[in-house]
């Protein structure tokens, strides 16, 4: 998960940003699907990427942070926090 300080206009370059990494991520072995969240005035953002077991989180996790990293970076936006969480619950979205 990325926690990222970001401007109005960092938050839609984040977005087209991550739209343009997606055929990367949609292509990666385990991959899920990815979430983006932000504070109501655009302030933080979320970005949580699910993936279908730990195993395949773990493989892409080195280029993952990288991308999140260049991610940021092009967005202009200040990434406070990289954080690994595990799903222990979820309705409505099947992961396999």
């Amino acid at each position: 998960m990325h926690t990222l300080e970001t401007t109005v206009e960092g938050h839609d370059r984040g977005i087209e940003v991550l739209r343009e990494i997606l055929p990367w991520l949609q292509e990666t072995t385990g991959f899920r699907g990815v979430l983006r969240l932000a504070s109501p005035d655009r302030s933080k953002t979320v970005v949580i990427t699910l993936w279908v077991d730990e195993a395949a989180m773990l493989e892409s996790s080195e280029v993952g942070r990288n991308l999140g990293a260049l991610a940021a970076e092009a967005s202009g936006e200040e990434r406070i926090a990289l954080e690994d969480f595990e799903v222990t619950f979820l309705d409505g979205f099947r992961l396999t």
